[in-house]
């Protein structure tokens, strides 16, 4: 999430990857520090009731699907907050497939636990808050591109517990036009099930679409040059899984080290975004705008604002909560120190929501307040950067997230007309 290279990227390979399927937040009742009483969604009795409503129609009929955007930094990227709340919704409200994904690894970075994806091929990579390199940067936050004309990427994807993530509808983000190889789509037997031209910018000037007649748990893309004189290149922006049921297609996007403001700048981010069609987006960051000297509140509610009117611009009709940082630490001169900046971080998105009668969930004071990052760390909850957590406290993250959302389903229901 920091955007210092120091930082090892074994922080994020070590938290665990196991969530549990309860939301009795009352068995965390041995950390007295967790403001349990704060816990709910503020401000979501008229900004979520068209997403409350969805979802209720969902869970009535047992048919149609609600799509949820997850944004955020390295707490999103490895997926365990958001994958702990991705589960939680699925179980209740079906599963419409694993959503959006990026092939971190072959970028050379840190990928969730419930797929993998391998290459040989040598790949050029980017993220988002590189925003002065090559390569502009699409829905996912991160670019990958090859100019290998036989690179090619494996993808597996693993289920979790209850909810198998096999796919039936696999949408491919990447750059079409004439100096773009087309891309084949192979099952584990190499047979070519599909190949994406990239001369096709019919249906998406980005995106291109392969249907299945069975559960695909396994596929590979190859780059293939139908064009000698001009094709040169390979890039993508991100893949998509689907199946054919009704329920919650929740997608993750993150990046680690990244703020408000490296989102707005993505070249690509918002017409990508579009084609996901989102019913809600929630954004969890700030933690990164924090770390670094003194906050700028002034600025930091701009950035906020550019990136919801991005948001909406992309899916106009979408819903949108934010999630305050996390307390956190920071370096100082005799090791680790409170950080006073998330503290204004977080009361800045909280006027920010209250200005724009948008939903919120502050994180932050449910956690415990300022100074309740140490309390976590000797319970054992946090990575030694206390910036981070472990497995066990992203668990918590999402039980306590999931418990307050559902508190607010619940309620809108109860006084449904």
């Amino acid at each position: 999430m920091i955007r210092s290279r120091t930082i090892a990227f074994i922080l994020f390979y070590t938290v665990v990857a196991a969530f549990a399927q309860t939301v009795d937040t009352s068995v965390y009742k041995q950390y007295v520090f967790i403001n349990k009483e704060l816990n709910r969604i503020e401000n979501d009795s008229t900004s979520l009731s068209s997403l409350y409503e969805k979802l209720y129609q969902l869970e009535q009929t047992k048919k149609g699907r609600v799509n949820i955007v997850h944004i955020g930094d390295s707490h999103i990227q490895a997926d365990h907050f958001s994958g702990s709340i991705r589960q939680k919704m699925q179980r209740k409200f079906g599963n419409a497939g694993r959503g959006l994904i990026f092939p971190y690894r072959v970028a050379k970075s840190n990928e969730p636990s419930s797929y993998k994806t391998t290459s040989h091929s040598t790949w050029d990579y980017k993220r988002n808050v590189f925003y002065d390199k090559p390569l502009p940067i699409g829905v996912s936050g991160f670019t990958i591109e090859s100019s290998d004309s036989l690179s090619e990427i494996n993808l597996l994807v693993k289920d979790q517990p209850g909810l198998g993530y096999a796919f039936t509808k696999f949408s491919l983000f990447h750059e079409k036009g004439i100096n773009n190889y087309d891309i084949t789509v192979c099952d584990d037997l190499n047979c070519e099930l599909k190949t994406f031209r990239a001369s096709d910018r019919t249906n998406n000037p980005f995106v291109s679409v392969a249907s299945f007649d069975k559960p695909m748990r396994q596929i590979i893309l190859r780059s293939k040059r139908t064009d000698t004189v001009n094709q040169n290149a390979t890039r993508i922006y991100g893949m998509l899984l689907e199946n054919d049921s009704s329920g919650v297609l929740y997608n993750m996007i993150g990046v680690n080290g990244a703020e408000y403001r490296h989102y707005n700048m993505s070249k690509y981010f918002k017409d990508q975004l579009s084609y996901l069609n989102s019913d809600l987006v929630i954004i969890s960051m700030g933690t990164n705008e924090a770390f670094y000297g003194r906050l700028d509140k002034d600025l930091f509610y701009k950035n906020i604002d550019s990136l919801v009117m991005n948001i909406k611009a992309a899916n106009p009709n979408t819903s949108v909560l934010i999630t305050t940082p996390a307390d956190s630490y920071k370096r100082g001169r005799k090791g680790r120190i409170k950080n006073p900046d998330v503290k204004v971080a977080k009361e800045t998105i909280i006027q920010y929501c209250k200005d724009h009668n948008m939903a919120y969930w502050d994180l932050y004071e449910v956690m415990g307040g300022y100074g309740s990052m140490g309390k976590w760390y000797l319970a054992k909850l946090t990575a030694k950067d206390r910036v981070h957590f472990t497995g066990r406290g992203y668990q918590i993250h999402g039980d306590l997230f999931y418990s307050a959302f559902l508190k607010g389903y619940e309620n809108y229901k109860k006084n449904r007309k």
